[in-house]
């Protein structure tokens, strides 16, 4: 989903109700997605910000929940983490962090 308006490509730096705009015009699509495809019961969404300098949210349909009535917890078997930027994002599951490290980085960050 793209607006008509040109933005720079950080979605977290547009107007408050750009930003909405975009997501409630992203979910209507993501909806149309769900029925679209038997097996598709969701459908994912994020804003990368690269590639074109205009923001943008991509939706990916998740292909194989479409028998879900119910949440239920679906792990991947993926263990690579991201020392930095590769190009694109994923959401595989990994090795829990160090619950300390954990507070220290939250204990310095502005709510």
């Amino acid at each position: 989903m793209i607006p008509k308006k040109h933005y720079p490509s950080y979605a977290f730096d547009l107007p408050p109700q750009a930003l909405a705009d975009l997501m409630l015009a992203t979910q209507k699509v993501a909806k149309k997605l769900d029925k679209a495809f038997p097996d598709v019961s969701r459908t994912g969404m994020f804003f990368e910000g690269f590639g074109v300098d205009h923001v943008h949210s991509k939706l990916s349909p998740m292909h194989g929940t479409g028998d879900l009535t119910h949440w239920k917890p679906i792990e991947s078997r993926q263990n690579k983490f991201f020392e930095q930027y590769e190009g694109y994002l994923s959401s595989h599951d990994h090795e829990r962090a160090d619950d300390e490290k954990l507070a220290a980085l939250a204990g310095g960050q502005n709510s």
